[in-house]
């Protein structure tokens, strides 16, 4: 039996100063993603320049910047200011506003990374920005023959990741799986999740699954198994917020009038 509900093909999309990443999901599938509102993943082979994602603000939601590939410098309004490395992340509450920019830094192995936006609760969305920094290290992995699987967020087999967001049920998992190899893992009913399968190709409960695309999930178990050659995927289930959404760029609330309150404060300068 299946557990596919739909698939998503990443599209082409120009976001920051101009830069081509391939949108996974967005403001269109706000509900079969509840609670994560947004994935881009980026794959520059070569070592190109990029115009990056000049300062900006964020509200009412938080920001995953994990590099695979390469690496970013990251500047925001609350003085912090860093590199994300290769194997590195960043997770960053936006709450009631931050302004902050991420710039790609030139690397002989190119860029690979993704872009994850998780929102907030009501009730948190005017919280006191915040971030965590994992660093290279900090990510914990667990190793069985032919499979690695980094625990970002949650649990995997009494692993638990350095990102606690389990009063909102969020799991994030980072899995390599070598050829001709399969593992089982569990959708939870009380949750809603998906797989993103960026490299390589093979099978989810017998059906053929390939990259570059997403994949909303039932519940019940999940057995994926590789073809000929590796592939690689991100796990990720969280408990939806269920609550009206207003997206305007990179500011998600619950009202119209609450996002023309943010943009009124973005133009007297009164944001942060």
């Amino acid at each position: 039996m299946s557990n596919i509900i739909n698939t998503y093909k990443a599209q082409p999309v120009m976001e920051g100063g101009g830069v081509l990443v391939n949108r996974v999901f967005g403001h269109r599938e706000t509900k079969e993603f509840d609670p994560f509102l947004m994935l881009d993943y980026f794959d520059m082979k070569e070592d190109t320049q990029s115009p990056g994602f000049p300062w900006h603000p964020h509200k009412g939601m938080e920001t995953i910047s994990y590099f695979l590939r390469g690496s970013g410098e990251h500047e925001d309004s609350m003085g912090n200011k860093g590199v994300i490395g290769a194997g590195e992340l960043q997770w960053m509450s936006a709450g009631k506003g931050v302004m902050h920019q991420e710039m790609p830094i030139s690397s002989p192995e190119g860029l690979q990374g993704f872009q994850f936006w998780v929102n907030l609760p009501s009730q948190e969305k005017l919280k006191d920005p915040s971030y965590q920094y994992i660093k290279q290290g900090e990510m914990k992995s667990v190793y069985e023959e032919g499979l690695e699987v980094k625990v970002i967020a949650g649990v995997y087999k009494d692993i638990v990741g350095p990102i606690d967001k389990s009063d909102r049920g969020i799991t994030m998992l980072h899995v390599l799986l070598d050829a001709q190899k399969e593992m089982v893992l569990k959708r939870e009913s009380d949750k809603q999740g998906f797989i993103f399968l960026f490299e390589g190709s093979g099978t989810l409960n017998e059906e053929n699954i390939s990259a570059i695309a997403a994949y909303t999930l039932s519940t019940g178990k999940i057995r994926i198994k590789s073809s000929d050659t590796s592939l690689q995927f991100i796990f990720a289930e969280g408990i939806p917020i269920k609550e009206p959404i207003a997206w305007h760029g990179p500011i998600v609330m619950n009202t119209k009038k609450e996002l023309m309150e943010t943009f009124n404060d973005l133009e007297k300068g009164t944001f942060v």
